[in-house]
């Protein structure tokens, strides 16, 4: 079978792999989320996710070294599942909404580690302080949607960001500095017409 390419989810005609790697793929927001959790009082996370995101992304399935993406996320759209508490996070003295409505991610770089592990290697800026962060990154798998036939793939990715970096510092006592990013991420080819 020289001409053809096998994944765990699917048998890629050679000729067709040439097309995925400058295929469009975007963003499939209803696959894809956003979260952190922050440790209370030692004890247990507190988790939260961001419902409202865009993202672009330059995705190559053939080098995803040569990949790039950016994420922007609503900060206003944080959800704890806790009103009382949202509201307070929107605030001044934690993601101050109203003067940094955006929390951005950019890459920088994407390194292969082995197997399906890479590092993404970014800046994100949050409440207008821009630091590296380095997301360690799963490829989860390959897959082709079953009602729309597009190809779709999948990832996972983790980092650790200290709040009191971004100026998120109260509640010492109470809150872990460390936060943990995770985020979910399914793309889909885009039809090339």
């Amino acid at each position: 079978m020289s001409n053809m390419r096998t994944t765990q989810s699917e048998t890629i005609p050679v000729e067709a792999s040439a097309a995925l790697s400058s295929a469009v793929w975007t963003l499939d927001p209803a696959h894809t989320h956003i979260g952190f959790t922050v440790r209370h009082l030692g004890l247990t996370r507190t988790p939260g996710i961001f419902k409202r995101f865009s993202g672009q992304f330059a995705f190559d399935d053939l080098n995803i070294e040569a990949s790039s993406g950016t994420f922007e996320v609503d900060a206003a759209s944080i959800d704890t599942a806790l009103d009382l508490r949202d509201e307070h996070l929107r605030g001044s003295e934690w993601f101050d909404v109203q003067a940094y409505p955006k929390i951005v991610f950019v890459s920088r770089a994407v390194r292969h580690i082995e197997g399906r592990q890479y590092v993404i290697d970014g800046d994100l800026t949050l409440r207008g302080i821009t630091l590296p962060i380095a997301f360690n990154m799963t490829l989860i798998d390959r897959a082709v949607n079953p009602w729309t036939q597009a190809p779709v793939v999948g990832f996972e990715a983790v980092a650790g960001i200290s709040r009191s970096a971004y100026g998120m510092s109260a509640f010492p006592g109470a809150l872990s500095d460390e936060v943990r990013l995770a985020v979910s991420i399914e793309l889909v080819r885009a039809e090339q017409n």
